[in-house]
């Protein structure tokens, strides 16, 4: 994994699924990610346990130079906004946070491996006490950039190793979801996968397929995504958090009209926002905003007219944009009036105004930009 930010970065991937997290990182010098041994005994609250994270981190690198990925039990908004907060009380700044679901995890886990690896359909295996938790992903290679499909977890009911008929029942699942079609690499956690407990299973797994114990793979893939922060993903994986639309704004560059982009598609809502300061031109003190799907189409375009606004001459007028979104398809816009400079003080005046965009079925292409 190449680290891309900071002078003397630390990325971190903590899996917090469990009560308590597991925790992943590397620094700049590291070839690959190691696990943070941690004792959480005594810790009441996730508040604690992520205090206890962030002081054992230190040791490796400065607050300010950690790039953190949080792996959640669920992507409910409730839960992000609850998980974000104890982790801010307990001294992480929100933005080195990011957010990440456990299929997105595994993706960035496996999209770091050698492409041979993910040249067919893969396979996570998530051994428990009496199922195991099935998830493949695929590859679309042909498409620019190349697109990741992941499919719903399937719980296979094996039973326990002491009721003596786990192999068998693991080996003809693995035929009969396996049997679709070429599968190039399988990954096993929560266990040995030992010749003498799984001996057909073995055989069935891993004939003409490359197999690889892989403990703790959500907070490694975790802290491959915090590690790349660069944006430019070779590939992209559309789920329910992805954000499907480009954001931008109509503006002027050497003369002509051009569409700023503010922000990009592809990557998660909750993660999506910009903080751009803009020159006002004209006098009618009207925004038009551009929201360009990523599945192609026309772009939805938005009027914001900014009220009461000051009269000054032509381009003496500085504001503030910040957009965020509330969900994948609503966009919140703040404008704010900042003057220009003391022949114009700032008014103390600003604007909301909230985006709907329609809800498109999911898809798979790559899209217009703006």
């Amino acid at each position: 994994m190449k680290i891309t930010s900071g002078r003397n970065p630390l990325a971190v991937g903590v899996d917090y699924r469990e009560e308590y997290p597991k925790v992943c990182y590397q620094s700049i010098q590291m070839k690959e990610a190691q696990p943070l041994p941690l004792d959480f005994t005594g810790q009441t609250g996730r508040c604690a346990c992520f205090r206890k994270v962030l002081s054992a981190l230190k040791r490796f690198a400065v607050k300010e130079e950690m790039q953190v990925s949080l792996v959640l039990p669920d992507m409910e908004k409730e839960t992000i906004e609850q998980y974000m907060q104890e982790a801010c009380e307990a001294g992480f700044l929100r933005e080195q946070l990011q957010i990440l679901s456990e299929t997105q995890s595994v993706v960035s886990f496996v999209m770091e491996q050698t492409p041979d690896i993910w040249q067919h359909r893969v396979w996570l295996l998530e051994f428990d006490t009496d199922e195991i938790k099935a998830t493949w992903l695929e590859v679309n290679r042909r498409a620019m950039p190349m697109l990741v499909k992941a499919g719903e977890p399937e719980y296979w009911h094996v039973g326990t190793l002491l009721e003596g008929s786990r192999d068998e029942k693991l080996a003809q699942l693995a035929k009969e979801r396996f049997g679709g079609g070429p599968v190039s690499a399988v990954f096993l956690a929560g266990t040995d996968f030992n010749a003498r407990d799984y001996k057909k299973s073995r055989e069935e797994i891993c004939f003409h397929r490359r197999v690889f114990l892989a403990e703790q793979i959500h907070a490694r893939g975790a802290c491959v995504a915090a590690g790349d922060q660069s944006g430019k993903k070779k590939y992209l994986f559309l789920n329910e958090q992805t954000l499907l639309h480009n954001v931008g704004i109509r503006s002027i560059k050497n003369g002509k009209e051009v569409i700023y982009t503010l922000i990009s598609a592809g990557c998660s809502w909750y993660d999506a926002g910009c903080h751009t300061e803009m020159l006002l031109r004209g006098e009618d003190h009207i925004l038009e905003f551009y929201f360009q799907s990523m599945m192609g189409g026309d772009p939805v375009r938005k009027r914001f007219q900014l009220t009461d606004l000051p009269a000054r001459p032509d381009g003496a007028s500085r504001v503030l944009v910040e957009a965020h979104f509330t969900d994948r398809y609503r966009c919140e816009v703040k404008v704010t009036d900042l003057g220009f400079g003391e022949l114009y003080p700032a008014s103390d005046l600003y604007w909301k105004e909230s985006f709907l965009m329609e809800e498109q079925e999911d898809g798979h292409g790559t899209g217009n930009d703006l």
